[in-house]
């Protein structure tokens, strides 16, 4: 990301890279954000645990976090190894904490999809199958090693909708099967179902 602008700190005179909750960021001072807020998150789950207000705080940071460490991993050219490592890190350990964050229930069914990534240089596509419903995502055999907060597009053969999603995370499943969980971008109910009748019927 090329930009004149500088790091919110007005102490830093590197220029912006990437941005957390709204603030202007160089590369190392959105790691180290990046950093603190983990541990905030990690210390509070473990202790009292994360309260709604806190969950949505989460959401918005797994999202945003992932997003931004991706972008500044592909894009800024002289990364050192230690801060390319960093941002992968940060990426996995914000999915992590995502995955604490179940926002509805699950159902177990397969519905066809069609994945497809648009990424330069590593575009893919895919029809498949999905494994677990939720009203925010699904859990997907995936043949990709789809990477952790690339977003990728879901299709339904059946309906023709389609909606963004980003990869929450990745886990093999057998010899040669890949599982994925994708979170929907901007989309609540891809699926159609009454989740209210899902959360009653568990």
């Amino acid at each position: 990301m090329t930009t004149t602008a500088h790091c919110k700190f007005a102490e830093c005179p590197q220029q912006i890279a990437g941005s957390l909750n709204g603030e202007a960021l160089c590369r190392s001072h959105f790691i180290a954000q990046c950093y603190a807020r983990l541990d905030e998150y990690e210390e509070k789950r473990k202790g009292a645990g994360l309260n709604k207000a806190d969950a949505e705080s989460v959401r918005r940071f797994v999202n945003e976090s992932t997003r931004q460490a991706d972008e500044i991993e592909h894009t800024v050219q002289d990364l050192d190894n230690l801060e390319r490592a960093k941002l992968l890190h940060i990426i996995l350990s914000a999915s992590e904490l995502g995955c604490y964050l179940r926002r509805s229930p699950r159902k177990a069914a397969a519905i066809p999809v069609r994945l497809s990534s648009e990424k330069l240089g590593a575009a893919w596509e895919e029809t498949t199958e999905t494994v677990l419903l939720s009203q925010y995502g699904a859990s997907v055999r995936c043949s990709h090693p789809a990477k952790l907060g690339e977003t990728i597009q879901v299709m339904r053969p059946d309906t023709g909708e389609k909606a963004i999603a980003r990869i929450a995370w990745q886990r093999p499943s057998g010899k040669d099967d890949i599982r994925i969980g994708v979170e929907f971008i901007g989309c609540e109910n891809f699926w159609g179902l009454d989740w209210a009748a899902v959360e009653e019927a568990r």
